[in-house]
């Protein structure tokens, strides 16, 4: 987020006109469709060439499953998903399958990964005064095994996204894990693609939609808007709701994407400030037949269980140290995953060279070769999010003394500026897709009074 200084043109609006929307993601376009049912006029600005915004699915032809490049589950209840889903149409399923442990040459069933995650997490304190990160949280906690560190902080590095030294110990104590409660372990899919969540929202609204339409400045003052578009295009409205991520709120003067706020938001650059954008990379490599699933590899690693395999962590220090599977639909289509302050390691290098620490990531966790993997290999998938200049990372997450960040961000300015997007939401449910539609729907109850 940056500041620009005020203009001297005048703005003009009204309480009658339109809103100013930036970004088509879930919560812009869960903001449009709220905002159409209530009868109030909006236009909706995506800086990329397509919707969606960090929910990417492709369906690779010949494929039996979509391949999401951005979120892929549903975790907990997420009632705004399950709400959607129910309301078109759309399956959703639950993942029940079995979780493995692999590094050091041994594999070994995880059967109780939640149990000794919450041995982790019921220690944290949402109250602690002052904060302190998680890594200094678990440094204090002498008495836990190793091995349980290790889980718990993979489990922060890879679903928070986080650096465990950056990111707010009562932050995760208030809601970074399930801690015993069993509806918020669900962990599910959309079966044919999170972008058919995408679809739903958009439906009705694409003629209001502006693609390639990237925002350089927004200048307000009560009850109207500027904005104006790096093409020098100006488009004026009562209000504006931005949506962009936290990386892009964060990102530097000149930068692309960078958004300037005239007069500037003091009260928003200090919630951005209190969060970090995660980082994450993924990709998911398609072989030419799901060989971990087969009598004959189970056989080669005395597991005849893995044909049940959802969830592979390695233990061993891997460039991606987390897998899935498709399971319960059995695809040839293996995801590795690095989050963290790894990944921005990874960010940034060649396609082929990723692919290449997936494929020998792989291979030191399971007994596989990098030869026999690479001659089954058909085809990979992946985004580089923290490259991309309207992502600028995966999701944000909490700094040390500011769990109440997302709520100050998702406070609204004169009635005249509201922020929407899983940073914002009010609730804590940063890094959800569920979390993002409801800051959506919220910022456009506030602005029809509904």
């Amino acid at each position: 987020m940056r500041s620009a200084s005020r203009g001297k043109g005048k703005l003009r609006g009204s309480r009658s006109g339109q809103v100013v929307i930036v970004g088509a993601g879930a919560a812009g376009l869960a903001a449009g469709r709220a905002l159409r049912e209530a009868g109030v006029p909006f236009v909706i600005l995506e800086a990329r060439a397509r919707i969606g915004g960090r929910i990417f699915t492709e369906h690779p032809r010949g494929l039996v499953v979509p391949v999401e490049l951005g979120a892929e589950f549903t975790h907990g209840e997420a009632e705004e998903v399950f709400e959607l889903a129910e309301e078109h149409g759309l399956k959703l399923e639950d993942i029940a399958g079995r979780r493995f442990s692999a590094g050091g040459g041994k594999l070994r069933v995880l059967d109780d990964f939640w149990e000794r995650l919450d041995l982790v997490m019921r220690r944290l304190d949402e109250e602690r005064e002052p904060d302190r990160s998680f890594a200094d949280a678990l440094a204090r906690n002498r008495s836990l095994a190793p091995e349980d560190r290790a889980l718990a902080i993979q489990y922060v590095e890879g679903f928070h996204a986080a650096n465990s030294r950056i990111i707010s110990e009562r932050a995760l104590a208030e809601g970074g894990s399930p801690r015993g409660d069993v509806r918020e372990r669900r962990i599910g899919r959309v079966m044919d693609g999170y972008g058919s969540i995408v679809d739903v929202l958009a439906k009705g609204l694409r003629h209001r939609i502006r693609l390639r339409a990237v925002v350089k400045t927004i200048q307000w003052k009560p009850g109207a808007v500027r904005v104006r578009l790096t093409n020098g295009e100006v488009l004026r409205g009562r209000a504006v709701i931005v949506t962009v991520p936290v990386g892009v709120l964060a990102a530097p003067a000149g930068a692309r994407g960078a958004i300037e706020f005239d007069p500037p938001l003091p009260s928003k650059e200090s919630a951005v400030a209190s969060m970090s954008m995660g980082g994450v990379m993924r990709i998911g490599l398609r072989f030419d037949e799901p060989f971990w699933a087969s009598h004959r590899f189970a056989a080669a690693v005395a597991e005849e269980r893995l044909d049940t395999m959802s969830f592979l962590h390695g233990t061993s220090d891997v460039p991606f140290p987390v897998w899935w599977t498709t399971y319960p639909v059995r695809s040839p289509l293996l995801v590795a995953w690095c989050g963290g302050p790894k990944s921005f390691e990874l960010s940034g290098k060649l396609k082929g060279d990723v692919e290449t620490d997936a494929l020998r990531s792989l291979s030191e966790l399971l007994p596989v070769t990098v030869a026999r993997l690479r001659k089954h290999l058909v085809t990979s998938h992946a985004h580089d999010w923290i490259s991309d200049p309207f992502s600028r990372g995966a999701y944000s997450y909490a700094r040390v003394g500011g769990d109440d960040a997302s709520r100050r961000l998702g406070r609204p300015v004169e009635e005249t500026v509201y922020f929407a997007g899983e940073a914002a939401d009010v609730e804590g449910r940063t890094g959800t897709v569920h979390g993002a539609i409801a800051t959506g729907q919220r910022v456009a109850g506030l602005i029809s009074g509904e």
